[in-house]
């Protein structure tokens, strides 16, 4: 009965990996422990028993058409640390294929954590996910904390999930590689906290809601006051009005692009908490001559800046080329290294009638978001009740990129990437706290 549970544990576990995981396109490798502690029992079932059926009993579940890897260490040779091999290559499911070479691992060996997980982060690269079942803790020397920096840092998107059988990790190493990675770690002492853990993580957590702003600005006031800091004022060209911030091209470029741009605003009496959060800044435009994204080469964003080398950054932006294109980006330096992520959001050479955009952009505005999402980062852009073409979207946003740590104050910035003026109206800045 206890093995059963084990197993239906397991199989509850391998499911929700699967599900969740084995969308990404780069897939799903699972990496069983073949060294000889596995031939230990419990519930009177050895434990290679538990997770061999375990394994098998998920894969009546495994979605159509999503990959699947398996990879084992220990199975061949004892006391090599270099034993680790791929059975079967990420693909799409052979059920025979994956039952056959779950029943030829024959435990014998060591317990390389560490050097098993890389070279299954090789095999699925970014988006790819990895999950570990092991009875031990590394044996062969690999610093499992460091090479979990290591993977988060080269291998954005990558996951890594240890389940781990009466394991004692009293330094961490298992539980650090899995957060690191943004995975999770499943300790349990015997067969009842085995159990309750795999339990525990079968059911998804459910995903986070905001809590409330924590800062806001509306502007209502005749000056920014001593909460803002202008980076390389030029008074010419902004004004605080009628519950605005109005500010308007004098030097064309961005935020982030050099250091001394022009009215750059950063909003030094706010911050943001250490968790999960969305930045969110609402935008009209001053009706007349100069419209916001009204310039072929028109910008307005909000982000989180430091200086040049270490900003984060949503806006929206016209390319400026031959079809006019509209375009939703998000772009961070980190230490100097650019990472980003773009959308278009219309064209004028595929049926959007731009003057018509410009003119809601004017009248009904929008709001451009970066939420936060543990090292995962998404620029979003809503309408306010319109959209940039019948029946589409009133909510676009790009594809995530991960950053490890941003620095620096809530910031605002419009302007140009070419000649011709740009002036945005900022009603309304706010730092959300997600939990």
């Amino acid at each position: 009965m206890v093995a059963h549970r084990l197993i239906s544990g397991l199989v509850s576990l391998c499911a929700l990996t699967g599900s969740a995981m084995a969308q990404d396109e780069s897939g799903t490798m699972i990496v069983l422990d073949g060294s000889g502690s596995m031939w230990g029992q419990i519930g009177g079932t050895p434990k290679i028993e538990i997770a061999r059926d375990a394994i098998g009993r998920m894969l009546a579940d495994w979605p159509e058409n999503s990959t699947l890897g398996l990879m084992a260490y220990g199975h061949r040779r004892e006391g090599d640390c270099d034993d680790i091999e791929t059975l079967i290559n990420p693909g799409p499911l052979d059920r025979n294929a994956v039952d056959g070479a779950l029943d030829a691992v024959t435990p014998r060996g060591k317990t390389p954590v560490g050097a098993s997980v890389r070279a299954a982060a090789e095999t699925v690269g970014q988006n790819g996910s990895v999950v570990v079942v092991t009875d031990g803790l590394e044996n062969c020397g690999a610093d499992l904390c460091a090479l979990g920096d290591e993977l988060a840092a080269s291998n954005a998107g990558f996951t890594a999930h240890l389940i781990g059988f009466d394991v004692d990790d009293t330094d961490g190493q298992l539980s650090c590689l899995a957060e690191a990675t943004g995975g999770r770690y499943m300790p349990a002492s015997d067969a009842a906290s085995l159990t309750g853990a795999l339990q525990t993580v079968s059911t998804p957590e459910p995903a986070p809601e905001p809590t409330g702003p924590l800062f806001v600005d509306n502007f209502d006031r005749t000056a920014l006051g001593p909460d803002w800091q202008v980076i390389n004022p030029d008074p010419s060209g902004f004004i605080v009005d009628d519950g605005v911030l109005v500010t308007m091209t004098v030097q064309p470029g961005y935020m982030g692009e050099r250091d001394d741009q022009p009215n750059v605003f950063r909003w030094t009496g706010a911050e943001f908490p250490e968790g999960d959060w969305d930045l969110s800044a609402d935008f009209t435009a001053r009706m007349g001559e100069v419209q916001t994204l009204g310039g072929r080469r028109a910008i307005v964003q909000v982000g989180r800046h430091a200086d040049v080398d270490n900003t984060i950054s949503a806006y929206v932006y016209r390319q400026g080329n031959s079809n006019d294109d509209l375009w939703l980006r998000l772009r961070a330096m980190s230490g100097g290294t650019e990472t980003r992520a773009e959308v278009e959001i219309a064209g004028d050479t595929r049926g959007y009638d731009l003057a018509q955009i410009l003119r809601d952009f004017e009248e009904k505005g929008a709001r451009l978001t970066i939420s936060k999402r543990g090292r995962d980062y998404v620029g979003r852009l809503s309408m306010n009740g319109w959209t940039m073409q019948e029946g589409g979207p009133e909510v676009i946003e790009t594809d995530p990129i991960q950053v490890l740590r941003t620095t620096g104050a809530p910031a605002l910035f419009a302007g140009t990437l070419g000649s011709e003026q740009t002036v945005a109206e900022f009603d309304r800045i706010e730092i959300m706290e997600v939990k």
